[in-house]
């Protein structure tokens, strides 16, 4: 099979439908949404377990965020039940070390484990899938080969000097008009609202930083660090360049500045989820030493369809 640098895109099925949302919160409790509606947050609890959930209407998951369960069978029906209602295919939970088997005995598979991710301990992410389409990859035999080919290599950390006539900072406020273009004219479609200004500016500095790249008094790159405090893990993602300024380097310059500042506020746990069919980005991050520790299967919507995601995770206590 041809190892190909940029696996063509194989849609699943059709786009979530988003300008009027409706979804069940619980039996009988709806709630009804107008507008570009990505998803809401929610608890759930019962007898013998309480859950910290997103209903992720633009990727038809449903992500569980944190749990506490003495009944494991109670809190997976009542998860079973919450996809079922709203017409999601794919489950996701960030499972811990020691209970990840329960969720295993519930038809769940370990798709990915988050070393470091729970303030240093391993989380598991445990995916249920309900239907055929989300569960079948028609790339996975690609991506597989891209993955061993890129291993094959030496994981040499980039030593280019800074590229003269290029600055290398963290994003300000007032950055980010410049940045809402230039992900509006990089990403067709993109799994958060980051091609909206008024998200940018809710997530600015409380739950993300950015890095950005500035040349000739314009932002040609970007990157951010999607926080998780009470964990010490950060999610780094978001990564566009313009087509212009791309081959430069850029985006390993960005990551480092991001893996500064958070070794700077004591976090433990660096990672990220790169699209699977992207030979540079996945070749970006072992560079920087990350470890290539799984594969989520038709994880989100990006690009215009949904792409697997490959997990890379590198522990922040490691020397720079």
């Amino acid at each position: 099979m041809e190892l190909v640098e940029d696996i063509d895109l194989v849609p699943i099925k059709e786009r979530a439908p988003l300008g009027v949302v409706e979804l069940v919160l619980e039996e009988g409790q709806t709630v009804r949404a107008f507008g570009v509606v990505y998803g809401i947050e929610h608890t759930i609890s019962g007898e013998g377990f309480t859950a910290r959930v997103f209903l992720d209407q633009y990727n038809q998951r449903l992500r569980v965020y944190s749990y506490e369960a003495t009944d494991y069978d109670a809190l997976v029906m009542k998860l079973r039940w919450l996809a079922e209602a709203n017409g999601f295919d794919k489950i996701l939970c960030m499972a811990h070390a020691h209970d990840w088997e329960r969720f295993l005995r519930h038809g769940y598979v370990l798709e990915a484990i988050l070393k470091y991710y729970q303030n240093g301990s391993d989380a598991l992410v445990m995916s249920k899938f309900r239907s055929q389409e989300r569960l079948t990859s028609h790339c996975m035999m690609q991506e597989i080969l891209l993955i061993e080919e890129l291993m094959s290599r030496e994981a040499r950390p980039s030593k280019r000097a800074l590229p003269e006539g290029h600055e290398f900072r963290l994003a300000r406020q007032d950055d980010i008009p410049e940045l809402t273009e230039l992900y509006q004219t990089i990403f067709k479609t993109y799994p958060t609202p980051l091609i909206h200004a008024s998200y940018l500016e809710h997530i600015f500095e409380s739950e993300c930083i950015f890095a950005v790249c500035i040349h000739e008094g314009r932002i040609i790159s970007a990157a951010s660090a999607e926080l998780r405090p009470e964990l010490k893990a950060a999610e780094l993602t978001d990564c566009a360049t313009t087509p212009q300024a791309r081959g430069r380097g850029l985006m390993s310059h960005l990551l480092k500045l991001l893996e500064e500042e958070l070794r700077r506020r004591d976090y433990i746990c660096s990672y990220t989820m790169a699209r699977a069919r992207s030979f540079g980005m996945n070749m970006v991050f072992y560079q920087l030493g990350y470890e290539f520790n799984g594969r989520l299967v038709n994880n989100c919507d990006i690009h215009g369809g949904y792409e697997d995601m490959n997990i890379w995770v590198k522990d922040l206590r490691r020397s720079a």
